[in-house]
């Protein structure tokens, strides 16, 4: 297989890959928001776009082969025998063909054999189908890791909220989401002889002109015995326990990251950098104490159009003083939800308790606002595993290095309010 298509496949399954994943985040297709449509439907575009340029890349090169020695065997019979070889082998079976099915029983297959015997194990159709070749790293299959990426919004609770971006890069450009010139009559167009680098007050009012995907990883100790279950059963055991993780981390950092190897958090924005300004803040009279005037204050220091959609964020620690605050009548102002699956409710408004969030009297412990068109979490959307034979081996025990890729931040301050308690 030449290198252009190769490149060409590679570039068709990942927009598939992106696609498969937006799908998969809506377990009821009717809730899928407009542009999460748009993009799906745009790279499905582009998927069926660069397939028909590898049919026709793959279509040349066997000619090209067969004119340069037309006697002779053609390379693609010797391909696919390998292939359904390799199929046979992994699922016990002799199909004719690589049916979807089979393809899914396939690279279940090989996964498990690598996690049991490690990469060094598999054949070279096995290597192909699961082994990035950057890195060397295991590539878990989508059908795999799909459920994880499913569970995380579940687990967690700022997945659920914010904009979910699939991304193929390592630097995703936000301007095109945030920086919209617009006006009645004519725009006046400034900075013409080229952009001026944003000032922090600028930022500050604008937000951040990139996110940066970093690398998330989760290491996980199996014991030798455990690996040698049944395929089914070792791959669901890995999927438990990396999604609870994943969603762990990931809601932490969103919450709170610092940005140095991982997302900024929307707390910190709040106090480093400025980012979410002062004016849209309360700060309390007595620190570490609760007013329920301040909460409600919360929702008028942003615009309507952020606060009329706004939901509540606190800490776990706040969320226990918000929980036993009452009015004069001595009924709680908390509303607990009736329903599963439906947030609590604070002077009519959505509340999430957030753990990652500070406590009060350290930061920002409760904040107000769209998440959604404030936040923006950048996803890779592919989960990749290194295994480490030696490091545990005298426990007993083989260890797994599981690496997502997601980035996040805040990408318009004005759409939250903090409160400085």
């Amino acid at each position: 297989m030449t290198n252009r298509l190769q490149d060409l496949m590679d570039k068709s399954l990942n927009c598939i890959h992106l696609a498969r994943a937006i799908k998969d985040r809506y377990e009821d297709p009717t809730k899928m928001p407009a542009d999460e449509l748009a993009n799906m439907k745009a790279l499905n575009a582009e998927a069926i776009r660069l397939r028909g340029l590898a049919e026709a890349e793959r279509e040349h090169n066997e000619l090209e082969q067969w004119s340069a020695s037309p006697d002779g065997s053609h390379p693609a019979l010797g391909e696919k025998a390998a292939r359904d070889a390799a199929v046979a082998r992994a699922t016990g079976g002799a199909p004719e063909g690589m049916s979807e099915t089979m393809a899914k029983r396939f690279a279940t297959a090989t996964f498990a054999k690598a996690l049991r015997s490690g990469k060094d194990a598999l054949n070279l159709e096995e290597k192909a189908a699961i082994i990035e070749n950057t890195t060397g790293q295991i590539i878990v299959p989508h059908d795999l890791a799909g459920p994880i990426f499913l569970q995380l919004p579940r687990l967690g609770v700022l997945r659920d909220l914010a904009l979910v971006r699939p991304t193929t890069s390592n630097l995703v450009d936000v301007r095109a989401l945030t920086g919209v010139t617009a006006g009645w009559g004519q725009i006046e167009i400034t900075n013409a002889g080229g952009a001026t680098p944003p000032t922090d007050a600028a930022i500050a009012a604008t937000g951040p002109n990139t996110v940066t995907v970093q690398d998330l990883v989760a290491m996980v100790q199996v014991g030798t015995d455990e690996l040698m279950d049944t395929d089914a059963n070792l791959v669901s055991l890995v999927q438990e326990i990396v999604g609870q993780k994943f969603a762990e981390m990931e809601d932490d950092a969103f919450a709170n990251g610092n940005g140095t190897s991982k997302p900024f958090g929307i707390a910190i924005r709040a106090t480093i950098g400025g980012a979410i300004p002062a004016a849209q803040g309360v700060t309390a009279a007595t620190s570490a104490v609760i007013v329920p005037d301040d909460l409600k204050k919360l929702q008028y220091v942003i615009l309507a159009r952020f606060a009329n959609t706004g939901s509540y964020l606190g800490s776990d620690l706040a969320t226990q003083a918000i929980a036993l605050l009452k009015d004069s009548t001595s009924n709680y102002l908390w509303q607990p939800s009736n329903q599963a699956g439906q947030p609590d409710r604070l002077f009519g408004r959505a509340y999430y308790r957030v753990t990652g969030l500070p406590n009060p009297g350290s930061a920002p412990a409760v904040l107000f606002g769209d998440i959604r068109s404030g936040y923006l979490i950048a996803d890779r959307q592919r989960i990749t595993v290194q295994r480490l034979d030696e490091r545990y081996a005298d426990q007993g025990l083989v260890a797994f290095l599981f690496r997502e890729r997601v980035g996040g931040d805040v990408i318009r301050p004005a759409a939250f309010a903090k409160y400085l308690v």
